[in-house]
């Protein structure tokens, strides 16, 4: 049994689901975790999406960041800090431009999105204001963080003969982060025009909207849907009931959160192409149609609409995906497997 120090400088959402995977293979008998909370940052990392695990004398860290939006000194200091990095934004361009000694510490870690468990300290409160934090997260997402267990997002694949598309999103306030605003005022105009586009080729075979805002409210209130409809845990309930589900880049280049909820409730994906890398053989015409516009997006959710059998097998490749590289366990697994080939992954 591996004996696992995880450590961490602060609680961010954004580690919720590599450490839901590490509680998970502690609950399967498979390793022993304690864990250490370093608000002082006395390790020195660059920011606080890093995840760091101390196992047999090797030093893993977990980079949940959206992109490569810092410079590539820190990002060699952080990797240096390594003996094995793994980035859920992955990119074989970026790695390039650091030290060969650094970028061939570096893996794929996957697909992510908020996913939690019984007992992840991620989502525990104990302060006075990680109580607010967590009464707002009530209010907003009809749930605690601790409710979006990973069986929440679980669906077995259905044959539909009239599928049904779904795409919710949320516009970026440009002002809030100057570096990103021609490129967030891209963001919003692409996703807006998405769904004024869905929404009107499909009717009521379609089902989302642009989350409420008063920028929403103010570029787009004709799409805007109410806030209960907008509320996590009843997305979550339209995402399980829809066939074919449309994803869009999110901030720095990433693969939205959106795309691994996806993946997990076995959807047929339309996807704005990728600009990163995933483990595995997530294979663009079996898992995932790609689009770089909306003309084309409309085309292939038509080629779905169309052929309900495609949609079917799609559904049943992406949880094939799901649960060998995906599911938060075998995420995990998979990376310890890499690091200690005896760490038996296909267990």
């Amino acid at each position: 049994m591996l004996e696992v120090t995880l450590y961490c400088i602060g609680k961010s959402p954004h580690l919720s689901m590599p450490v839901t995977g590490f509680l998970m293979l502690e609950k399967q008998g498979r390793l022993r975790i304690t864990w250490e909370l370093d608000s002082e940052n006395r390790k020195g990392f660059p920011y606080s999406l890093i995840l760091g695990a101390y196992v047999r004398g090797k030093r893993i860290l977990f980079d949940m960041a959206d992109g490569y939006g810092m410079p590539a000194e820190e990002l060699s200091r952080a990797v240096g800090q390594s003996d094995f990095y793994f980035r859920r934004s992955f990119s074989k361009e970026q790695n390039s431009q650091l030290p060969k000694e650094l970028s061939q510490r570096m893996y794929p870690l996957g697909f992510h999105y908020h996913v939690s468990c019984q007992g992840n300290f991620m989502d525990q409160v104990f302060s006075f204001s990680e109580w607010r934090k967590e009464l707002f997260q009530i209010i907003f997402n009809g749930a605690s963080r601790r409710y979006f267990t990973p069986e929440r997002f679980e669906c077995e694949p259905r044959k539909k003969d009239t599928p049904s598309v779904l795409f919710y999103t949320r516009l970026w306030d440009p002002e809030a982060i100057p570096a990103l605003y021609e490129s967030i005022l891209k963001i919003n105009r692409d996703r807006i025009s998405l769904v004024r586009e869905l929404r009107n080729r499909y009717g009521s075979r379609f089902r989302g909207g642009i989350q409420y805002s008063p920028l929403a409210l103010r570029q787009c209130r004709e799409l805007v849907v109410n806030i209960r409809d907008s509320q996590r845990k009843r997305y979550l309930r339209a995402m399980r009931e829809a066939d074919i589900c449309v994803g869009s880049t999110g901030l720095h280049g990433s693969i939205g959160w959106k795309t691994g909820e996806y993946i997990a409730g076995a959807k047929a994906i339309v996807n704005e192409a990728f600009q990163y890398q995933v483990p595995g053989d997530f294979q663009e015409g079996v898992h995932y149609l790609s689009f770089t516009h909306v003309e084309e997006c409309i085309k292939q959710v038509d080629g779905l609409m169309e052929h309900p059998q495609e949609v079917y097998a799609m559904k049943c490749a992406n949880k094939e995906y799901y649960e060998k590289y995906l599911r938060p366990d075998r995420l995990i697994s998979n990376a310890l497997s890499r690091v200690f080939p005896d760490f038996d992954a296909g267990r």
